[in-house]
């Protein structure tokens, strides 16, 4: 059996008079608000001190201008008289002399022997054919650049005392490579540690030549960089 709602206690039915209501009731308390006065305190009279005209004025100060300097006096001259010399000697008689030798006599020829002047050539860092390490064994400068790498690495030697004192890093080194493929100019560009740099270059100066470097076909030199690793096991 369903259970039913009363009627007496239905709302539905004053739902517009709650409505109507709830309307009135917002309507006077917004009339309430805007009628509200708040009460404050009236204004203290202000009272501005008015100061003299005189007071007010800053007295304005000129320069006086600095009275022109007066020339410095010029001292007169006095012009000694001259004194006359008699050039005219008795028993002396002048003659110039040439200070040219005798333009008739022969000029020796000196000739110079041609010197030979070394100019220094700044090395490439890029050519278009670079130089090869061992050109035995290598044809191009891929394949030489791995085998020199590969060269440094097997051949230093770390030291002990490197070793004991646990120094290790890579030491990057540029050198340049010259006309004739010899190694020169060997820089330690990465310094880990004075005792692995001579290590680096000592096993640089003990590497076979190379193919030097040719650009339009000309042997120049070139700039070179490797690095070697050191590093503990």
């Amino acid at each position: 059996m369903k259970e039913k709602k009363n009627a007496k206690y239905n709302l539905e039915k004053k739902r517009i008079m709650f409505l109507q209501f709830g309307l009135i009731f917002s309507f006077v308390l917004v009339l309430t608000a805007f009628e509200y006065e708040v009460p404050f305190d009236e204004p203290k009279d202000i009272v501005v001190e008015v100061l003299d005209d005189v007071d007010m004025l800053i007295p304005i100060t000129y320069r006086e201008p600095e009275r022109p300097k007066e020339p410095p006096k010029i001292k007169k001259i006095e012009l000694l008289t001259p004194l006359l010399v008699d050039n005219e000697e008795e028993g002396i008689d002048y003659e110039p002399e040439d200070s040219f030798d005798n333009p008739d006599d022969e000029v020796p020829l000196v000739v110079k022997e041609d010197i030979e002047e070394y100019v220094e050539e700044t090395p490439f860092a890029v050519v278009e054919h670079m130089p090869v390490f061992n050109p035995d064994k290598n044809d191009n400068y891929k394949q030489g650049n791995m085998d020199l790498f590969r060269t440094l690495q097997t051949s230093v030697k770390y030291p002990i005392v490197a070793q004991e004192s646990c120094i290790q890093g890579k030491v990057y080194v540029r050198f340049v490579v010259t006309k004739s493929g010899d190694i020169s100019n060997i820089e330690i560009t990465r310094s880990v540690d004075p005792i692995l740099d001579n290590e680096v270059i000592r096993v640089l100066k003990s590497l076979p030549k190379f193919k030097p470097g040719l650009q339009r076909l000309k042997p120049v030199p070139v700039y070179y960089s490797a690095f070697v690793n050191f590093r503990l096991q």
